[in-house]
């Protein structure tokens, strides 16, 4: 025979006011609501009794550039190799070629690089605290407020904590002629005739899926086909981008051609063919790119170029620096979460104000609450572009 558990969790013949499993599994429901981020990290786990530091490795191919070849960050892996310099290569007999001459000894000795990184465990945690007053004069749907209201506190911190790290990765792209972030915006009119070089345009994303494509990255969807509904698209095989409403509003606009031949090249999600395969937060296609709106993107505000004099031109700005919008592309297994093994996501607490002890000795203090352990791990940098830009007001 079923058990029911009341009130505080211990037994009762007659019932009481509130089923704590109902009001937990409010608390639960709300700390998953929202996975725009979360939604692309692998799932690692810690075994306990292990220390805090989570290592992973992995081998780097001997045919294939070093991360830390200056040609790396244009060429990618093998793409764009020259001609002359391969052939010039293979035939050398020096020991730095695959050449070998009469009688050759020990040469072309060539080493495998084992690549490690890791990322320690952090733990992070929030309460409500709240009288005995709440259960003896409120309604009852105040216990599940708190659970929602705590358990959506939870989400919102574990998705910035994500944000954070994916934020963090050494592939970096800028728009314009930018080199950093500081200089999003650098050289532009002051009347605003050239502010559109700043902003996302089809030529970026396409340079942007370029990169990846060079870096190895695996597209994260399949091809979604047309349908014979009218004006539906067929999307092809595409890389996930993360975009805030700022970016978005620009991406609406976007054309190319002119005259007869201009046409808008972004693709909202209702014309799909089919949207069976829709992620969280997707709103829309571009060239092989499908973006994701995330209402909490973090925005970099006033850390690009100065503002020229008498600026009258459309990019966002804090009054002396221009913004700088991020957009994330986080490829198929370039980056992981790690929580303790044989522990969920996150924990939720509680404490009724009826559990009498010394720190509560009138019985009138009961408290809701979180803990959690996170570390972010990219797991390949070069798999994880940032693309940095600049919005229209």
């Amino acid at each position: 025979m079923a058990v029911q558990q009341y009130g505080n969790g211990t037994n009762s013949s007659q019932g009481a006011n509130s089923v704590t499993h109902f009001y937990d599994k409010a608390g639960i429901k709300a700390a998953n609501r929202v996975n725009i981020y979360s939604q692309w990290s692998k799932r690692k786990a810690m075994p306990k009794k292990m220390g805090k530091t989570f290592k992973i490795s992995k081998f780097m191919h001997m045919y294939d550039r070093s991360l830390n070849d200056a040609a790396f960050s244009s060429k990618g892996y093998l793409s764009g190799r020259d001609l002359t310099a391969v052939q010039t290569l293979l035939a050398a007999t020096d020991g730095t070629g695959a050449s070998l001459t009469e009688g050759a000894g020990a040469t072309n000795e060539r080493t495998l690089q084992k690549v490690t990184v890791e990322a320690s465990l952090a733990r992070y945690g929030e309460m409500i605290t709240y009288t005995d007053e709440v259960e003896l004069f409120s309604e009852d749907t105040m216990q599940v407020r708190y659970r929602e209201e705590l358990g959506e506190l939870a989400n919102s911190r574990f998705e910035d904590l994500v944000q954070l790290d994916m934020l963090a990765t050494t592939t970096k792209m800028y728009s314009g002629v930018a080199t950093s972030m500081a200089t999003i915006g650098t050289g532009v009119a002051a009347n605003g005739t050239t502010d559109d070089a700043y902003k996302i345009s089809y030529d970026l994303i396409r340079k942007a899926v370029r990169r990846l494509v060079r870096n190895r990255a695996k597209k994260n969807t399949s091809i979604v086909t047309g349908s014979t509904k009218i004006d539906t698209k067929t999307i092809a095989p595409a890389y996930y981008a993360i975009i805030d409403a700022d970016v978005k509003s620009d991406l609406e606009n976007l054309t190319r051609g002119t005259g007869y031949e201009r046409e808008f090249v972004y693709v909202p999600f209702h014309k799909y063919g089919d949207a069976a395969t829709a992620a969280q937060g997707e709103v829309g296609a571009m060239h092989e790119v499908r973006f994701i709106e995330s209402e909490a993107a973090l925005v970099n505000y006033g850390k690009g170029a100065a503002i020229p004099a008498s600026y009258t031109g459309t990019l966002a700005n804090d009054g002396t620096n221009f913004d700088v919008h991020s957009i994330l592309f986080p490829t198929e297994g370039s980056f992981a979460t790690i929580g303790l093994k044989g522990m969920g996501r996150i924990k939720f607490n509680a404490k009724s104000p009826s559990d009498v002890d010394l720190t509560n000795p009138y019985g009138n203090k009961g408290f809701f609450s979180y803990n959690m352990f996170y570390a972010g791990l990219i797991l390949e940098s070069e798999k994880l572009l940032r693309l940095d830009c600049a919005v229209s007001k």
